[in-house]
């Protein structure tokens, strides 16, 4: 006999003894669905990356145009609007209003909702204004002009390449329209022609009461006046009620007086004759004012903040917006406020962008779940081939020299089994610090123990079998009984333990991650759910506390299965009687 068949021969209880679990697992009936279940999730540990629709550390933001309505007085909820942000917005009557935004996007609304129109660019619109529904005007970025005739949109040559921000259309031959550098350009009923500007800074509004009275405003405090085809710089009731901040936005009524907004809360008023400073209840940027009556303003801004001015003061509205508002329009006591910056799509519930909703930050639940999967199995076949190994070797040498070294190894396990699992990992995490490893090693050096008492007991049944003691008298050494003749005997109870072990494993590191004793940067099922916890939206977002418990119950359940399955190799009582024995013969 060759030395290859002979060695080959040696290895064959071993050969046999594995391939009898996986044969008795697919034969079971619980085992096969068990063992695709646990399939399943190998899959999706395997291909994470590319199953998980986002990177589950990014914090997603959700861009979106949003709308408030004002009517008599009343603001109403806000809400969507369409795709992208929108910069201005202009009412013609309670019935007609348009909005535009970034990349050309033009909104009208016809009295009962919001429709969006063909745009002839695809550059931001800035501003909007018209002299009546079948005339107006938009502008945007890059000197984009464009026109609206009743129907349809056009562009417009430009005579300047700058953004123009602000533009005011009072009579069907004259707007007026303002932008970077202090560009200031004029509509004569046939073209735009670029005129002599008294500012070199950023112009960022116009509001025009009549064809010949406007006033513009922008930046580093800028308040110029037009009046009678002339522009004149503003005055101020004294020195110090001038402001260096950027201004946003401008109104003036048919009355003569007026507000301008900009950064840092800024408010200005305006009698008819000078400008004044005035007390503002905010701090943060202003971006636009509509004038309902001498007693009655608004003025929006970022964070939906709202203010109200009642004659005397302004006062801040808690009505509940969070979106930013960008540009507010109010005319015959009926308006809109638009806007949006973009915003953390923060605790969404599930959606097809995000299956599986969205975290307090924004992060996607269903990449985390697709990511903790790995976390789950590799602290599972990690641990349980660590538990394994070490309560077999341990099982093996206890069960066979018995005795002094059985008595030893046997307190030493005792011991074990009064070292609770949750306090030992925390002092492991005092010591080092938290990571996958710590956790792999805190399950694995507790978890032996069973292992060990259940092999030691299979093999001081089995090292007196006759088989044993002929290998003995052949003179076999202690060694080679062990791994040769008892070894591949115990290898289904082993196997049987080992899914057991896989199972208590995921569940012991989905309990230590809850408690924050898992890495901080590395997703698994329990650090999800510690991290709703933390967040205390747990009780409300079902979509973060569900979606990883399924997956461990799955994945627990589908051990559990394949190890009920083992149990046939071995408890010989679970086989049932033999499918070949003969039958009885009729009489």
């Amino acid at each position: 006999m060759s030395k290859k068949s002979s060695r080959w021969k040696q290895y064959q209880p071993y050969i046999q003894s594995m391939k009898a679990p996986f044969k008795a697992i697919w034969a079971d009936p619980l085992g096969r669905p068990g063992s695709i279940l646990f399939l399943l999730v190998l899959f999706v540990a395997i291909f994470a990356p590319l199953l998980a629709t986002h990177d589950p550390h990014e914090m997603n933001q959700r861009v979106e145009g949003t709308a408030a309505t004002f009517i008599e007085g009343q603001w109403e909820r806000m809400r969507v609007i369409g795709d992208t942000p929108l910069n201005a917005t202009a009412v013609i009557s309670p019935g007609e209003s348009f909005a535009v935004g970034r990349e050309g996007t033009i909104l009208h609304f016809d009295g009962n909702r919001w429709n969006k129109e063909e745009s002839p660019v695809d550059t931001s619109l800035l501003s909007v204004d018209f002299f009546s529904s079948e005339f107006g005007f938009a502008v945007g970025e890059n000197g984009v002009i464009i026109k609206y005739d009743g129907h349809s949109w056009t562009q417009l040559e430009s005579p300047v390449e700058v953004s123009l921000n602000g533009v005011a259309v009072p009579a069907p031959d004259k707007a007026i329209a303002v932008g970077e550098d202090g560009t200031i350009i004029s509509w004569d009923g046939n073209s735009w022609n670029l005129l002599d500007s008294p500012a070199t800074r950023d112009l960022m509004a116009i509001n025009m009461v009549s064809p010949n009275s406007g006033v513009i405003v922008g930046d580093r405090g800028t308040i110029i006046h037009y009046q009678d085809g002339e522009f004149v710089n503003a005055s101020f009731r004294t020195f110090m009620d001038g402001t260096f901040r950027r201004l946003n936005a401008v109104a003036i009524s048919d009355e003569g007086f007026g507000f301008t907004t900009g950064e840092r809360g800024e408010i200005l008023g305006f009698d008819g004759e000078d400008w004044y400073n005035m007390t503002s209840p905010e701090s943060r940027e202003l971006t636009g004012v509509g004038i309902v009556g001498p007693e009655e303003a608004y003025i929006v801004g970022i964070r939906g903040i709202v203010l109200k001015f009642d004659g005397e003061r302004w006062t801040r509205l808690g009505l509940g917006y969070h979106r930013s508002f960008r540009g507010l329009d109010i005319e015959d006591g009926y308006g809109f406020g638009v806007g949006t910056d973009p915003y953390i799509n923060e605790l969404s519930p599930p959606t097809w962008e995000h299956l599986f909703g969205t975290t307090h930050l924004g992060r996607d639940i269903w990449s985390q779940v697709m990511y903790g999967s790995r976390t789950a199995l590799i602290v599972g076949i990690i641990t349980a081939l660590i538990v394994n190994i070490i309560g077999v070797a341990i099982g093996l040498t206890s069960g066979y020299f018995r005795g002094r070294v059985d008595n030893i190894l046997m307190r030493i396990v005792d011991i074990m089994y009064g070292l609770p699992l949750e306090p030992f990992a925390i002092i492991l995490v005092l010591i080092f610090r938290p990571s996958l490893w710590i956790i792999i090693l805190a399950i694995g050096l507790l978890t032996w123990r069973t292992n060990a008492r259940i092999i030691r007991s299979q093999v001081l049944s089995l090292v007196e079998r006759p088989f044993i003691k002929a290998a003995r008298v052949a003179g076999a050494s202690d060694l080679r009984i062990i791994l040769v003749h008892i070894a591949p005997n115990v290898l289904p109870l082993a196997f049987l333990q080992l899914a057991v072990a896989i199972g208590y494993a995921i569940t012991a590191e989905a309990t230590l991650s809850f408690l924050g004793l898992g890495p901080p940067r590395l997703y698994s099922w329990g650090t999800i759910l510690h991290a709703a916890r933390l967040s205390g939206a747990w009780r409300t977002a079902w979509w973060w506390v569900i979606p990883p418990g399924i997956f461990i119950s799955l994945t627990v359940v589908s051990v559990f299965l394949i190890s009920r399955s083992l149990e046939v190799l071995t408890n010989p009582r679970l086989r049932g009687g033999s499918t070949r024995a003969p039958r009885s013969k009729k009489s």
